[in-house]
C-alpha cells in the first residue's frame, strides 16, 4: 500500500471516529434524564395498565416524572423520591416491590397449589384399576350332580 492511500485512509477513517463522537455526544441523554428514567420505570402508573410513569404518556405520569426530575435537582436519593411518589399512593404502584411476607406469598401459593394438584392426580391414578385388571374373567359354571 503506498503512503498517499495509507495517508488518505487514516484520515478518512478520523473524520469517522470524529464524526461518531460528536454525533454520540449530541444525541446522549444527561445523565440527570438517565436517573429519571431509572427511577420513572420503577413506578406504575396509575392510569395506564402495567405501564411505568417513564413509558406513559399520560399526564400524571408527565406530572409524576416531572416530580422526579425535581427530586433529582434536590439531591434526593431514589429511595427518597420514589417514596414521595408513592405517599399517596399504596405499594401496589412499584413495579418492582420490596420482599416482604405478602410477595413471598404471592410467588409461592401458587407452586404449592401446583404440587397440590400434582399429589391428587397421581393418588386418583394409583387408585384407578389398571385395564388388565378391570376385564372380566370367565365365570365357570360348576355342574350339580
Amino acid at each position: 500500500m503506498s503512503d498517499r492511500l495509507r495517508s488518505r485512509l487514516s484520515i478518512l477513517v478520523t473524520v469517522l471516529l470524529l464524526g461518531f463522537v460528536t454525533i454520540s455526544l449530541v444525541t446522549a441523554e444527561a445523565p440527570d434524564q438517565d436517573r429519571a428514567k431509572e427511577i420513572g420505570s420503577l413506578v406504575r402508573c396509575p392510569v395506564c395498565n402495567g405501564e411505568s410513569i417513564a413509558e406513559s404518556p399520560a399526564p400524571l405520569a408527565q406530572d409524576m416524572m416531572d416530580v422526579v426530575r425535581e427530586g433529582i435537582q434536590q439531591g434526593l436519593s431514589n429511595e427518597q423520591i420514589i417514596d414521595g411518589l408513592l405517599f399517596s399512593y399504596t405499594d401496589s404502584q412499584r413495579l418492582d416491590p420490596e420482599i416482604s411476607p405478602a410477595t413471598i406469598a404471592l410467588w409461592l401459593i401458587p407452586g404449592v397449589a401446583l404440587l397440590i394438584g400434582a399429589i391428587l392426580i397421581a393418588g386418583e391414578v394409583r387408585r384407578r384399576p389398571s385395564s388388565t385388571e378391570t376385564t372380566a374373567r370367565p365365570v365357570e359354571v360348576a355342574e350339580h350332580t
